[in-house]
């Protein structure tokens, strides 16, 4: 949740959107897995595989949760749902790694069509939607009660609903912010901040560019040519949108005009590259500021030579922060007691001790309200002012365009076109034309399922 440039191996950051390639081969179908959803011969799906250590043996109940956090994240999980099951005697509960959202979402589409399920899936953003649009996962509606759903902050629940239901409850959730090279910014004479606007970032070129890394000038930015997610927030930034509800305007305005400035930053300018391996030019020194996740806060700190300093996005006619991540989901075909079994689970992560221990591990987002106000939570704050940008921004975070949300391939779709743009110095334009012919071409296919389930109300 989105390109492939996930799985960093950190563990401390994974992207939204690996999956999406996924089912634009085909991978996710929709009369296939909703037949699965009514359950094994009317029993309800088998569990997935799952060892029990002897000392848990006893418990009335197993959870398998299935995500994508391995390494630093996948210890930090590993420790929260250890203490789940010190917590209690009934349940016991165990996360399996299973690879990047690509990897993890082919497999549990396998899991579905083999009707053996793990009982709480970690699902990115743009994921969970094209499995309620198969009609596979269950309504938490009856788990999550007013006082579950108050302690969220509105706008990460709230991505979780349909028509005010939640079907998936946000867990490592992020937005996209600015990242700066303190020391490259000092050497350039410039403030110590991010730029308040895209033209001031272009206006500080000249400086940054005559710095030295490496032996190599330093680039302003680099721009991802393997995702969607930070060209959205840039579109925003400039006025435009991918899509007003399921109507494509990606060709339109805003979208157009943030791309030929970003085509111009890298050809004409030369202040700009176009990355292979998204966040590396900055982590080595060579850019002097970049779009990331907050997800990737705990990463970059490991990965750094240099001061980092975190500020809130650029704004050109607005501001614009889309949020991203990952949360949870459970499967309509899983019996009773195992739903009920696992939603004790996602209630235990979403405590405000657990919500602290894994924004602290990790650098995703607080999603609990009152994790802030945690002990520890509250030194890291007073201490590490990078930590305070995103939890800030949250009140300008917005929800994805909903074409890429919910069409299938839409964000390789995108970030194609950009490789053709920033890559090739194809006109926006004519691109951006291609791409919004391709996105209504998928558009089309999902919107009975969508006027169907959603209604244009989501």
């Amino acid at each position: 949740m989105s390109g492939q440039r996930l799985a960093q191996e950190s563990g401390a950051a994974v992207s939204r959107r690996s999956l999406l390639g996924l089912v634009g081969a085909g991978a996710l179908l929709a009369p296939t897995l909703a037949a699965c959803s009514h359950g094994a011969g009317g029993r309800g799906f088998a569990q997935v595989d799952v060892k029990v250590p002897k000392k848990y043996g006893n418990r009335k109940q197993k959870v398998v949760l299935w995500s994508s956090w391995n390494a630093s994240a996948g210890k930090v999980l590993d420790g929260l749902i250890s203490k789940f099951n010190d917590s209690q005697n009934d349940i016991y509960a165990q996360a399996q790694y299973q690879g990047n959202y690509f990897d993890a979402t082919s497999k549990v589409t396998a899991a579905l069509r083999a009707k053996a399920v793990p009982d709480i899936m970690a699902f990115g953003q743009t994921a969970w939607q094209i499995f309620f649009l198969n009609e596979t996962l269950e309504d938490l509606s009856s788990y999550a009660d007013e006082k579950f759903a108050s302690s969220f902050y509105a706008n990460l629940y709230d991505a979780g609903l349909i028509k005010k239901r939640p079907y998936w409850i946000s867990f490592a959730r992020s937005t996209p912010i600015m990242y700066y090279n303190k020391n490259l910014f000092a050497k350039a004479g410039l403030p110590d901040r991010g730029p308040k606007t895209w033209t001031e970032l272009r206006d500080w070129g000249s400086a940054l560019v005559k710095q030295k890394a490496a032996g190599k000038p330093v680039k302003v930015t680099e721009l991802s040519g393997g995702d969607s997610w930070e060209f959205e927030a840039s579109v925003w930034e400039f006025g435009g949108r991918i899509s007003h509800g399921l109507d494509v305007v990606v060709n339109k305005g805003g979208a157009v005009e943030c791309a030929e400035f970003m085509r111009k930053l890298i050809f004409d300018d030369k202040m700009a590259i176009l990355a292979s391996q998204y966040g590396t030019n900055f982590n080595n020194g060579l850019v002097g500021a970049y779009m990331n996740s907050t997800g990737a806060l705990a990463g970059t700190y490991e990965a750094a030579k240099f001061d980092v300093g975190c500020s809130p996005l650029p704004t050109q006619v607005t501001r614009g922060v889309p949020t991203g991540g990952a949360g949870f989901s459970i499967f309509k075909g899983v019996p009773k007691e195992r739903k009920q079994a696992a939603w004790e689970v996602i209630k235990f992560l979403s405590s405000p001790e657990s919500a602290a221990t894994w924004s602290l591990g990790t650098g995703y987002l607080p999603v609990v309200k009152a994790a802030v106000h945690q002990p520890d939570y509250a030194k890291a704050m007073q201490k590490d002012p990078n930590r305070r940008v995103a939890v800030a921004q949250l009140a300008q975070a917005g929800q994805l365009d909903e074409v890429d949300a919910y069409v299938q391939n839409a964000s390789p779709i995108i970030y194609g076109g950009l490789q053709k743009i920033y890559g090739d110095n194809r006109p926006s334009q004519d691109v951006l034309n291609d791409v919004a012919r391709q996105l209504v071409a998928g558009e089309k296919k999902i919107r009975p399922m969508y006027d169907k389930l959603i209604g244009g109300n989501g």
